[in-house]
């Protein structure tokens, strides 16, 4: 028995040692390709990563403050329940388990490669980010986040040490943008933005990181206001803020396969044959239009629905807007309920309701009414910045490769809202620059760059009436002159940063970040519309915390409500 025990402990240790063998020989060879271990991990890749995921990031926060700034649709009725705490969770897993994921991975590797640029990128973008985060929810996870298993339950950070942070990165990425050394590394094309190559692309980096510290610095106006002063100042007084001259922005593909690489909403709004399918799915916010068919041109009162001067149209109506049909007749009580109502009696006599005139239809602010069959009537997205048609008073139904085929762009930060800030410094914080002088810049900055756009994509521009383009210096110097003598004509300070504020809010049409943003710091434009219904509750000053935060999160706590201010906004609460 001794003998048959030794046997078949000597057989067991053998087998064991020999599967063992194999189990590592087979181990090693299980490399997953949708996984790429560290030691093969590319930082180029990583940066390609976190831009693409920082693009879904915009996309998604700024659709949500043109909501709530009555640029597109807001549902409601009521403010505290337009949005649940799911709604956010995408934008939250984009952020942290994307974008900082990928940055945090990449910067060692190129760091270790002396790709400066690309570090200087990667953590401009991280700062952004950062900043929109506490933007859009307050207090958020940064000195405990991203750490793995060391700790699945961070804690959140001040607001404001997120904003310092966010600007210590800034002051880093200038820091690589500025290193000279080893520039064969330059990303080029890898960059998806500017695409660097040599000093021309690092000094619109440098300028754009600049820029956003500036952004920073007018957040925090409110609540020290010598301080932002000296610091937009010094800004001021460098070599790179005041040469932004390209924009900030993510440019999409007119490839509709393989991947479909066009814009989110014309992807949304633009599909099917035009004849018995297309439908336009998103709704224009109708204050939002009338601010630029109407406001400077009509009767008090008006309400959008009386002639108007065609000299004194916003120049980028047609360009920001693509009407179905040009006129009401082929809308009834179905396809558009409120035709035959009167507005709510809690709206103001000039306040915008319903529709507009030459067939301008959308949604009023909280309107939670059902969805009705006018998808092939309704006015939607035009060329700028969703890739979609130029309104040539076609009066056809939206259809699939129509326009510019969705080469839109997200318009992250074009260089028309340096003007606009800086016009918002010099006139609240007294910094270098005429506020009047820097209003007409950023005006004539947005007309130039929205009217440039459509044959930036290839699309030809009709030439059968010229008229309609609005392109023409006089038309254009019409509509800035209107603005100048609204400003002139102002007599306080309050009352010109209202036209200060309305014109960056329409130059801000698909950046619904700065809107949000800009309304809750100066509380302009003052006549936003009201929400249908007459008791929306407060304002939303922040978003609730996403629920994949909350729920999975022991040292997370939802908001008592909306209410609740970012840690810069101390206006008080009465916005509509």
């Amino acid at each position: 028995m001794k003998l048959k025990k030794i046997i078949f402990t000597v057989l067991s240790t053998a087998v064991f040692a020999s599967c063992n063998k194999i189990t590592d020989k087979f181990d090693n060879s299980l490399n997953n390709p949708n996984s790429v271990s560290p030691d093969l991990a590319n930082s180029r890749l990583l940066l390609a990563n976190a831009e693409l995921a920082f693009a879904s990031f915009f996309n998604g926060t700024s659709d949500i403050g043109m909501q709530v700034t009555r640029q597109v649709e807001m549902f409601g009725p009521k403010y505290s329940n337009a949005y649940s705490a799911q709604t956010f969770d995408g934008l939250w897993t984009t952020a942290y388990a994307s974008i900082f994921k990928n940055i945090n991975a990449m910067l060692p590797l190129a760091q270790k490669e002396q790709k400066w640029t690309d570090m200087g990128i990667a953590k401009t973008i991280k700062a952004y980010t950062l900043l929109t985060l506490v933007d859009f929810f307050g207090d958020v996870p940064l000195a405990e986040a991203n750490l793995g298993a060391d700790n699945t339950n961070p804690k959140a950070d001040k607001g404001s040490d997120v904003y310092a942070a966010a600007i210590k990165l800034l002051d880093e990425a200038i820091a690589h943008f500025n290193n000279t050394t080893n520039l064969s590394s330059s990303p080029g094309a890898s960059d998806l933005f500017f695409g660097t190559t040599g000093s021309t692309g690092r000094g619109r980096w440098i300028a754009l990181a600049n820029t956003l510290k500036m952004k920073a610095y007018l957040n925090t106006r409110l609540i020290d206001a010598a301080t932002a002063k000296t610091k937009i100042d010094a800004l001021l007084t460098g070599t790179y803020v005041n040469s932004l001259t390209g924009d900030f922005e993510f440019k999409y593909s007119n490839k509709q396969a393989n991947p479909n690489s066009r814009h989110p909403r014309y992807n949304s709004n633009y599909n099917g044959d035009g004849s018995s399918s297309g439908e336009a799915s998103d709704y224009m916010g109708i204050y939002f239009m009338w601010t630029m068919l109407a406001e400077k041109t009509e009767t008090p009162g008006a309400r959008g629905r009386t002639s108007t001067a065609a000299g004194a149209l916003d120049p980028r109506l047609r360009y920001y807007f693509y009407r179905q049909r040009t006129s009401l007749g082929s809308f009834d009580q179905t396809s558009l309920s409120c035709i035959d109502q009167t507005p709510p009696i809690h709206y103001t006599f000039d306040m915008p309701f319903c529709y507009l005139n030459n067939g301008y239809t959308g949604r009023d602010h909280g309107d939670n009414s059902g969805t009705p069959p006018d998808g092939n009537l309704k006015t939607t997205v035009g060329i700028y910045p969703n890739g979609g048609e130029f309104d040539n008073n076609q009066k056809t139904r939206v259809a699939l490769n129509r326009g510019g085929l969705g080469a839109g762009i997200e318009p992250i930060w074009p260089s028309s809202f340096t003007s606009f800030l800086k016009a918002e410094a010099a006139l609240k914080l007294g910094t270098a620059g005429s506020p009047r002088a820097l209003l007409e810049e950023g005006v004539r900055r947005s007309i130039t760059k929205v009217q440039a756009y459509p044959t930036s994509v290839g699309f030809i521009l009709p030439t059968t009436n010229p008229d309609i383009l609005m392109n023409t210096p006089a038309k254009i110097d019409n509509y800035v002159i209107k603005v100048l003598t609204l400003y002139d004509a102002a007599l306080t300070d309050e009352a010109r940063l209202e036209v200060i504020a309305k014109e960056w809010y329409i130059a801000s049409w698909g950046n619904g970040v700065e809107s949000y943003n800009m309304y809750r710091r100066t509380m302009h434009p003052a006549n936003m519309q009201f929400a249908r219904t007459s008791s929306p509750g407060t304002f939303i000053y922040s978003m609730l915390y996403p629920s994949v935060y909350v729920n999975l999160n022991i040292n997370a706590a939802q908001k008592a409500g909306v209410d609740k201010q970012v840690f810069w906004d101390n206006n008080p609460k009465t916005l509509r």
